[in-house]
């Protein structure tokens, strides 16, 4: 009865209210997972008149579309909050927030004035005004105002630095057994409805190409190709026209899952030469062979060692091994030192991605629960941790981090009401979206945007 009670604990939301993260009184060395927060309500409103109108609607609709991708929201009509009392613990308060749109045309350019109003107090039902900002913009660069505009108005509503909309996200699409292709798109609404033929492809147009994964500073993509029959690791800069990718890494066997540390001074990959996957640390070496040698093997162990993920300070690496009998997540110091588990479950779990902002540090890593998977993120600093996919994105793995950790791209086989493909989950998890429909796998989002 006892462990029963402990893998409830430890793997399934708890309904309470007034709880806090991590669960008071957790037991040692598990994860134990907070419910999701109540709904945020938001109300978008143009308040444009006249020949102005038209314009409104469009640039109105725009932004909707992006705050929806967040997942983040629930949308309505009227800004109409009820009082809660002092009886209601306050993280159990539904939160709500107005933008009013105003646009007035000019013989070149639209001019936008934007309010952002709360609730005047945590348990009130009045609002206030707390930011408004005015602008100019032309026909051209609408996709370009709207996403800036959604990421001032997302920072000033989770009060933390956001920079999602517009940026980049690589993705594998799954073309037919054996082949497919790695496209880029770029985050928002209107990226959403557009054909993914429509989006940049970066890959080769044979064979079969997987694990894309940005540089930093987002001018480089590394992926694995089966081009020259063997997965190779290739490097390529998307904005070149046409791109060429460039081979880095070809010895025999699998070189893959790569990830570059922060100051771009190492590259870890996971390879299997000597017989054995293990995960090897390379450095570039572009005075003499212009290539990237080896310069450490960071694993030893006989088991399977794959999916590193450097740390914020790149001194670190979190890994996946098999090495106590179901695959687990342990951390290791670049500079020696035995690799340490990081926290233990009853379950398979792969696919660790580190991310940090100011003073967060989390890790989003997918988990095998029954026969789902599920994406989970851990707190590094409070060891706690919680389920960010909702129960309608069942089968999600792969996650990647959007700039600033404030949401998680991750790939999902759908459900009933919709379709697998690239699906996203605010930090908090609760609630899910679709962003890209279709066979596609594998998300990397580019978090160079600062």
């Amino acid at each position: 009865m006892n462990k029963l009670l402990l893998l409830l604990i430890t793997f399934f939301p708890v309904a309470a209210q007034g709880v806090k993260c991590p669960i008071p009184n957790c037991p040692k060395g598990q994860l134990c997972f907070c419910p999701p927060p109540p709904p945020h309500y938001m109300v978008i409103k143009d308040k444009s008149t006249g020949s102005n109108s038209k314009a409104g609607k469009i640039f109105t609709d725009r932004l909707k579309s992006n705050f929806a991708l967040t997942a983040s929201f629930s949308f309505k009509n009227k800004f109409s909050p009820k009082y809660q009392s002092s009886k209601t613990p306050l993280d159990q308060i539904s939160k709500w927030h107005l933008i009013t749109l105003k646009l007035k045309q000019g013989n070149k350019t639209t001019g936008v004035e934007v309010k952002l109003f709360s609730r005047k107090t945590p348990r009130s039902s009045r609002k206030k005004e707390i930011w408004e900002t005015s602008f100019n913009f032309n026909s051209s660069n609408l996709k370009k105002s709207t996403d800036l505009l959604g990421n001032q108005l997302m920072a000033k509503i989770i009060q933390r630095k956001f920079s999602a909309f517009g940026s980049k996200m690589a993705y594998v699409h799954n073309i037919t057994r054996g082949k497919s292709y790695i496209r880029v798109a770029h985050f928002n609404g209107e990226e959403k409805d557009q054909s993914l033929s429509s989006h940049k492809l970066v890959s080769f147009k044979v064979s079969y190409n997987k694990e894309p994964f940005w540089g930093p500073r987002g001018e480089y993509l590394f992926f694995t190709s089966h081009a020259r029959y063997n997965p190779d690791l290739y490097i390529v800069k998307p904005g070149n026209n046409p791109v060429k990718p460039l081979r880095i890494s070809a010895r025999n066997g699998m070189n893959h899952a790569a990830v570059l540390s922060n100051k771009r001074k190492y590259l870890a990959l996971t390879m299997d030469f000597r017989g054995n996957p293990d995960i090897y640390l390379l450095k570039p070496d572009f005075k003499t062979t212009k290539k990237w040698r080896i310069i450490k093997k960071l694993t030893t162990h006989h088991s399977i060692d794959t999916s590193p993920s450097f740390s914020p300070d790149g001194k670190r690496i979190v890994f996946v091994s098999n090495r106590r009998k179901r695959a687990q997540i342990f951390t290791k110091k670049i500079k020696g030192g035995k690799p340490r588990l990081l926290f233990s479950t009853g379950n398979r779990t792969y696919t660790p991605r580190w991310c940090s902002s100011g003073k967060r540090e989390y890790l989003a890593f997918t988990q095998l629960v029954g026969n789902k998977s599920v994406i989970y993120v851990y707190d590094l600093k409070t060891r706690g941790g919680w389920q960010a996919t909702s129960s309608s994105a069942p089968n999600a793995e792969n996650p990647a981090w959007s700039p600033h950790c404030n949401l998680i791209s991750y790939e999902s086989s759908g459900s009933k009401t919709k379709k697998n493909g690239i699906w996203i989950s605010p930090v908090r998890g609760g609630k899910s979206s679709v962003f890209l429909k279709g066979s596609l796998t594998m998300p990397a989002w580019d978090r160079g945007r600062k």
